[in-house]
């Protein structure tokens, strides 16, 4: 049948449609059809080779249709290139598409993969490890919490001691530094766990960096409101609460605590047992990236960096249970063996290098040596380190970009900061799929000379300047000298804070909800100094940035694949997470006398 091609000029009625649209699933006339074995494609070149080479055409049944459709448009019997003398038929097309190969570009043998930085030293490993912000250190001047537990009809205070770690992985505890004997020590088992950090009141200075040592149990319970569920909960018992005002020494010792409690040998008590019995079993794996480096100044060029990706397990599994994780590693690229319901969904198609793999004692490292397998059994109702490894940074920017400048003229020190979500960063790319950063914490280190013109004492104690948004700093009264210093911020709040030693630039989301991602943020602060004698012959040249960004990677780190041995019945979860570290130099520093 001949398209009637008068009906396509014809305005649609709206009373009557031109034509009838039926559904083919649904018609019955149709029920018969069968799939035609034809090849559209192929059978539809070898037709116009045939029609040019004979002039004579035949009506053959069953191409009508076909024939019907030409009409509307007649190919061409030759491709054409971009140069006018070249021309190939069909069948040299065909053969070329056919002998086309298309390359990996994350092949191993390939020169470059889109995670290599041409930038990087050769020797990573070495570059990464001086990067590492605290190294282990022989011991740290801390605070003890005094006493242990709450007590209401007693008050706690902090008493200071002195801490080491041994290697056997006890934490010993002296009244001071230099003494033999401690007068108590801990002996760190798996189930014991770092806090979050915090910080809290400690004097009339400030704040004390605090982070506690406990005990922790998962059990499943069953709950009944607002509907029946199974639940594993943590019951968290404190064995110790340390503190202290230097933060390098507070990075140092968590940092020492989480190696050790890594390293610490597991039993086959601690594992899962034959006479474990969970009502509903599930195994949860948190990926969380550490992210350090070091920025320019100016255009905020990553000069150097270190992302080092740890892996946590808390498994509630019945019976022995034998797991294997699957990661994006690009050496088991093409090679993965999983089922299909092991399959973890993941939001990018990125493979890795892992460098400097470390792996937990229930780890089979032989395994992961010979076939890059991770196979383990998990420790049994107990959050632990399974894995820990190097990677390099996925991305070319940050996710905003910070340019300080400081200027010191005389005795008047200026320092501004311009704060601007970066448009190279892959999170920023779309604002309905944009994450935030969260808890955005950029310190500008103050010297001692100049800590006390950010304080002024009060009637409830010393009290620090601290500035608002769109509100100047000030201390709630007129200053005796009349120089008090000046700070202005567009978002967050700013204060000298001592647990830092530095004025602290605080905002709790970027960007800003009621802000767009393009609008620039400032931060101001101008000081003028007694004399310009107070001012240091040399001072600290860059700005500390930290934050967190949530259910992201800095490693683009992926879980392909959880398997559980027999079990096919397991809730399985993976969380990510990404704490940023780095240190950007100032844009300028102009030294006038």
């Amino acid at each position: 049948q001949k398209l009637d091609l008068s009906s396509l000029t014809k305005l649609p009625s709206v009373e009557t449609p031109p034509w009838s649209a039926t559904n083919p699933f649904l018609d019955e006339t149709l029920r018969d059809v069968q799939p035609s074995p034809i090849n559209p494609f192929s059978s539809f070149f070898e037709e116009q080779e045939r029609r040019s080479k004979s002039s004579s055409v035949s009506s053959a049944p069953g191409k009508s249709q076909r024939d019907s459709l030409i009409i509307l448009h007649q190919e061409p019997d030759t491709i054409s290139f971009h140069e006018t003398n070249r021309t190939v038929t069909h069948t040299d097309a065909v053969e070329q598409l056919k002998q086309l190969q298309i390359g990996d570009p994350d092949r191993v043998s390939s020169p470059t993969l889109p995670d290599d930085d041409p930038v990087m030293p050769c020797n990573l490993d070495a570059a990464l490890f001086n990067l590492t912000p605290a190294q282990p250190k022989d011991g740290w001047p801390m605070m003890l919490r005094i006493p242990e537990k709450k007590n209401i009809m007693s008050s706690r205070h902090w008493g200071p001691i002195y801490v080491k770690l041994t290697n056997s992985g006890c934490i010993q505890l002296f009244y001071e530094k230099g003494l033999e004997k401690p007068f108590r020590e801990l002996k760190l088992e798996i189930n014991h766990e770092i806090s979050e950090r915090k910080l809290q009141n400690y004097d009339e200075n400030g704040r004390i960096h605090s982070v506690r040592l406990d005990r922790t149990t998962y059990k499943e319970k069953k709950k009944y409101q607002p509907k029946p569920a199974i639940a594993h909960t943590a019951e968290r018992e404190q064995i110790i609460k340390l503190g202290t005002t230097d933060y390098e020494d507070f990075l140092s010792f968590i940092t020492a605590v989480q190696d050790t409690l890594m390293n610490l040998p597991a039993s086959s008590t601690d594992l899962s047992t034959v006479g474990l019995n969970y009502q509903e079993e599930e195994i949860t794996v948190d990926v969380r990236d550490e992210f350090h480096g070091i920025l320019a100044k100016g255009d905020s060029v990553i000069l150097q960096h270190s992302v080092l990706t740890h892996i946590y397990v808390l498994s509630f599994l019945s019976g022995l249970a034998e797991c294997r994780l699957g990661l994006n590693d690009i050496l088991i690229k093409g090679s993965e063996i999983v089922a299909r319901q092991d399959i973890m969904p993941t939001t990018t198609t990125k493979w890795i290098k892992l460098y400097s793999c470390r792996f937990h004692s229930c780890v089979d490292e032989d395994m992961f040596n010979n076939s890059r397998i991770i196979l383990f059994n998990p420790l049994d109702a107990c959050r632990f380190e399974l894995m820990r490894f190097r990677t390099v940074f996925a991305e070319k920017t940050l996710p905003f970009t910070l340019r300080t400048a400081a200027s010191i003229n005389g005795a008047e020190v200026e320092v501004q900061s311009w704060l601007m979500m970066s448009t190279g960063f892959s999170s920023n790319h779309d604002p309905l799929t944009q994450v935030p950063c969260e808890n955005v914490m950029i310190r500008y280190p103050v010297p001692a000379e100049w800590v006390k013109n950010f304080r002024r004492e009060s009637v409830l104690g010393e009290k620090s300047l601290k500035a608002k948004v769109n509100k100047g700093a000030t201390f709630g009264s007129a200053s005796l000298s009349g120089s008090e210093p000046v700070m202005r911020v567009t978002l967050g709040t700013a204060k000298y804070e001592h647990a830092f030693n530095a004025i602290v630039w605080r905002i709790n989301r970027l960007p800003d909800k009621n802000s767009a991602s393009g609008h620039p943020h400032c931060f101001f602060c101008h000081l003028e100094l007694g004399s310009d004698r107070e001012v240091p012959s040399s001072f600290v040249r860059y700005v500390d940035v930290e934050f967190d960004m949530p259910t992201t990677s800095a490693s683009k780190a992926t879980v392909r694949s959880i398997s559980v041995e027999d079990k096919t019945d397991v809730r399985k979860w993976v969380n990510y997470s990404a704490h940023y570290s780095y240190k950007v130099k100032l844009s300028s520093a102009n030294h006038h006398g």
